[in-house]
């Protein structure tokens, strides 16, 4: 029996800066997507805006995927923001084919998860060891000589507001103490 194609209108964005770079990342992304062998009909562009500090863009596309598991593939590797099946109107699939695309779905999910907990556990690592940096970067200077908040500030390149917690962290573990207004290493 052959397999219905679906033919679904897709929006594609990207997010990043500068202005031109995203431009260039969108299409040669839709480029490789082309290459891959995916059938895309229609691609229609539309110019990057501001987006606060960076810019977006989108592509809305219309492709014709030869079965399910192409469009779920499509989906997990382009993360398009909409997918709009246009035709057929019902599909009919029989339950081993069913059963496969759930179970790639299913893969698919445990991969992602796995990834993103992967990810997390890195990012743990990341943000204990660069609070121990800032720390001990803290008790080098002040073991110096006594330092106020705002020559800490300016010798390690942090605001004084986003400095402050830092600070205060230390004198609570008792690794400083603040005396008037410098802080000392305590010991």
């Amino acid at each position: 029996m052959e397999q219905q194609k679906i033919v679904a209108r897709c929006i594609v964005e990207i997010l990043g800066a500068p202005k031109e770079y995203i431009a260039k990342a969108l299409q040669d992304h839709i480029d490789k997507l082309k290459q891959g062998g995916l059938d895309v009909q229609l691609e229609k562009y539309a110019e990057p805006v501001p987006a606060d500090k960076l810019f977006t863009q989108f592509v809305e596309l219309q492709i014709s995927f030869k079965d399910p598991q192409e469009l779920l593939d499509f989906c997990f590797d382009s993360m398009p923001s909409t997918v709009e099946i246009m035709s057929p109107e019902k599909l009919s699939i029989d339950m081993a084919q069913f059963e496969d695309f759930v179970n790639d779905l299913q893969a698919k999910l445990h991969q992602t998860d796995m990834m993103l907990k992967g990810l997390t556990a890195q990012k743990q690592v990341l943000d204990k060891n660069a609070l121990n940096i800032v720390h001990n970067f803290i008790k080098f200077v002040c073991n110096m000589k006594p330092h106020s908040l705002d020559e800490l500030s300016s010798h390690l390149g942090i605001g004084v507001d986003e400095l402050k917690p830092f600070v205060e962290g230390l004198v609570k573990k008792d690794a400083l103490k603040k005396e008037g207004q410098v802080y000392v290493t305590n010991g």
